[in-house]
């Protein structure tokens, strides 16, 4: 399993737990002290483009990799590249491509590059940095397998009803010094 410092992961329990709002903040502060990279990586699953955005994608038995030009949209990863990432990608794949389709993503990443992406299951091929887990507080929206995650993350983070993480105090204690990721104490 590869071990990369420089990945931030943030994943969730489920949809609407502010990964995305989290991912923004962060590329905000750090762009303009180094190179940063958006990713978001998504399973291949009937009606993920409804909660996703459109990318335009074909994918049956493939995966896709989709680099982010437009700044002007509301889809995340257009949002990402608005917020000052150098670049943006939105990876679409089958479970048993994401290596493959991981991989070929890190061939096309600037050398030094910080990635800040938000998937949960790209944490089965790979070791980051830091691996932050975002649960929902209502329960009955935590999707099944959540649980598998919680022992790998470096920190989770219960989101209060009517709260974002991405607000809180801990959500400042994530830091970089340009080549790798820590949660600070």
């Amino acid at each position: 399993m590869k071990h990369l410092p420089n990945l931030l992961l943030i994943g969730g329990s489920s949809r609407n737990t502010g990964k995305t709002t989290l991912a923004l903040r962060l590329i905000r502060k750090y762009a303009g002290l180094f190179p940063v990279t958006g990713l978001k990586v998504t399973s291949i699953r009937p009606g993920e483009h409804d909660f996703h955005g459109n990318h335009h994608l074909k994918t049956g038995n493939r995966y896709h990799i989709h680099r982010e030009t437009n700044i002007n949209g509301q889809k995340d990863t257009e949002r990402m590249l608005a917020a000052g990432a150098d670049a943006v990608y939105f990876i679409e794949t089958p479970d048993s491509l994401i290596t493959s389709a991981f991989d070929t993503f890190i061939s096309k990443l600037k050398p030094g590059s910080l990635i800040i992406c938000e998937s949960r299951n790209l944490r089965d091929i790979v070791i980051p940095g830091l691996f932050i887990l975002l649960r929902h507080w209502d329960k009955t929206l935590v999707k099944p397998g959540f649980e598998k995650y919680e022992s790998l993350a470096d920190y989770i983070f219960e989101v209060p009803e009517n709260s974002k993480f991405s607000d809180s105090p801990e959500a400042a204690r994530i830091q970089t010094d340009g080549s790798k990721w820590e949660f600070k104490v």
